[in-house]
């Protein structure tokens, strides 16, 4: 199991317009000081359109098809660009002292 952040991201990125979940979980877990890895996912739709039943892997991981996802190091997800800032901002990490 990894022992860092993965934040599965769709292409759209950090590129996309500032209230694109993906951009905003990005900025979000950089902001907080929060070091992880970026994976995009999905290439083939950017907005998460027409995805039903075309992302099982992801599916798996996090129990439904949308991006952006974090998964934390012990396995567990958090699913939604709201959801990630949320948490990204109550859990920074501690300045190393």
């Amino acid at each position: 199991m990894p022992d860092t952040l993965t934040l599965y991201v769709c292409s759209v990125d950090q590129r996309g317009v500032k209230v694109h979940p993906c951009r905003q979980a990005h900025i979000a877990l950089t902001e907080a000081g929060h070091p992880h890895d970026k994976v995009v996912f999905d290439k083939g739709h950017p907005f998460g359109l027409f995805t039903t039943g075309k992302r099982p892997e992801l599916k798996k991981m996090s129990g439904q098809e949308k991006l952006p996802v974090l998964v934390l190091p012990d396995g567990h997800a958090i699913c939604g660009g709201k959801n990630i800032v949320a948490w990204a901002q109550e859990n920074a990490p501690q300045a190393a002292g």
